[in-house]
């Protein structure tokens, strides 16, 4: 308090009451910025989930309807081969049991003649007692003669009185006239017991929309809202589609964040959805317990005075705890890149006095982003620490230093090692990952997660207008492109001078 000294107990208490006075608002302006800050982060969150959840569902029902298109395809050629007569239609039926009542995803497969009567399906005893002459599908096909997939409205089953969306194709003669059609029917409600395995909490919502926003399926399941175009066709017509945004649902009135998805194949959406309220919870208790506490604080800062001690020790134990933040990266606990740089100096210098190698591998992921993209970003960050321990357990050494470059990109200095020495530790790196098996179905031909590594050595020289260690960089980064270049999951080892 000795410069406190020569002031005047006014003035002094002045100044203390203006020091509070700031100290309350910048604490009162830094907590309102976080709660932003976070609110948004949140609703990135919210958004990056929705999304990914929305790509997800629309790839697996493309998967679903080329699995139908392909059983089409594979029926309309056994009867096109065999002729569409009764015989070979009725052959037809043990083929459709065991091929089609194994299928959750199809209630049922029928074949029509070219009057519209039902010929054979894999639902028994409707044979010849149902005819589509009306039906849509049956129409098309009649007055098409492309031969191509159709897919059809969601209607009434023609085999019952549930909804069903219809996949068909035309059965012609050998002198290409109409002979019939071949028709799967799809339920809806596989696609709500499908969405339900997902965790969206008690407010979340899954549906599947026509691309004119004609509901065709949702969970939880409601017979009443399926065929409904209205509920959804603000976002079909609002060019939000891929998009995401806040609504409130006309069904049951709950408010919610949602994305929607549309297939690029077929003429359907996907809408992933949650409650707001649900999903703001954590914030939003967070928040309150936050603003209250600061409240607190503040009273206490007002009423109290500031402890210049104790803000002085928990200032040094910040500073402290940011001193070895500042050497290691977050993400994956490895060495940062500044870390690196000053160590990659040191070895530098200590090698040109010796006249002794250093080797330099830069570690790259193959397809990260594509990764990224499919698995999401949460286990894109998982991945990058699995490799990241992985490459930390081939650098044994403990002068070697596995360091975290950039992005998906990781470097290991190995001070000492030569040439050849530095193949055997990048070989054993990329072996070792490949070895991890982890799914990357982007990352073709091998499905598998793996890296491409670019080795470089060099004997260094203080004279620095020869090489440098930036150099060691240049002829990593080099090598490591003519691996990627060369098909990645390989070594490449940067050429001689």
């Amino acid at each position: 308090m000795r410069a406190f000294t020569h002031i005047r107990p006014h003035a002094s208490a002045r100044g203390l009451r203006a020091f509070v006075l700031v100290v309350c608002l910048v604490i009162l302006g830094l907590e309102g910025w976080r709660d932003w800050h976070e609110r948004e982060q949140e609703f990135a969150r919210i958004q990056s989930e929705m999304k990914n959840l929305a790509k997800s569902l629309s790839q697996h029902a493309e998967d679903i309807f080329n699995l139908a298109d392909a059983i089409l395809v594979d029926v309309v050629d056994r009867i096109e081969t065999g002729g569409a007569t009764p015989a070979v239609i009725a052959a037809m039926d043990g083929f459709f049991t065991e091929r089609i009542q194994t299928l959750q995803s199809v209630k049922s497969l029928t074949v029509y003649g070219e009057d519209g009567l039902l010929l054979s399906s894999s639902l028994p005893g409707h044979r010849y007692k149902v005819n589509a002459q009306e039906q849509a599908f049956f129409q098309h096909h009649k007055n098409t003669i492309d031969g191509k997939l159709r897919f059809g409205s969601l209607i009434r089953d023609p085999l019952g009185s549930d909804w069903v969306l219809t996949v068909s194709r035309r059965l012609a003669k050998p002198n290409g006239t109409f002979a019939g059609v071949v028709q799967i029917s799809i339920p809806p409600r596989y696609f709500a017991n499908f969405f339900g395995r997902f965790d969206i909490g008690s407010q979340g919502t899954v549906a599947l929309l026509g691309t004119d926003g004609t509901l065709l399926s949702r969970y939880p399941y409601l017979e009443s809202a399926i065929g409904v175009k209205q509920a959804f066709s603000a976002w079909a017509e609002s060019g939000r589609v891929p998009g995401f945004g806040e609504y409130v649902s006309p069904i049951d009135g709950v408010a919610r964040f949602a994305s929607v998805q549309r297939n690029h194949i077929y003429p359907v959406m996907v809408l992933a959805a949650v409650g707001q309220e649900e999903a703001l919870k954590n914030w939003n208790e967070e928040f309150v317990f936050r603003t209250v506490a600061i409240v607190i604080l503040v009273i206490l800062i007002g009423t109290l005075g500031w402890n210049l001690a104790g803000e002085l020790r928990r200032r040094e134990a910040a500073e402290a705890e940011l001193a070895v933040l500042a050497t290691t990266d977050g993400l994956t606990s490895l060495a940062n890149r500044r870390t690196f740089d000053r160590r990659l100096e040191t070895e530098w210098l200590r090698a040109a006095r010796e006249k002794s190698p250093v080797s330099l591998l830069l570690v790259d992921v193959d397809q990260f982003k594509a990764y990224n993209d499919i698995y999401g970003h949460q286990a894109g960050d998982s991945c990058l620490q699995e490799v990241a321990r992985t490459i930390a357990g081939a650098a044994r050494r403990p002068a070697d230093l596995v360091a975290r470059y950039g992005g998906e990109e990781l470097v290991v200095l190995l001070p000492g090692v030569d040439e050849s020495g530095a193949a055997v530790v990048a070989e054993e790196i990329r072996a070792k990952v490949e070895a991890l098996t982890v799914p990357h179905e982007a990352n073709a031909p091998i499905g598998i997660l793996t890296v491409s590594v670019g080795s470089a050595t060099r004997v260094p020289s203080l004279d620095r207008s020869r090489m440098g260690p930036k150099d060691l960089i240049t002829l990593a980064d080099a090598a490591l492109y003519r691996a990627k270049q060369g098909g990645r999951n390989r070594v490449a080892t940067a050429q001689a001078a």
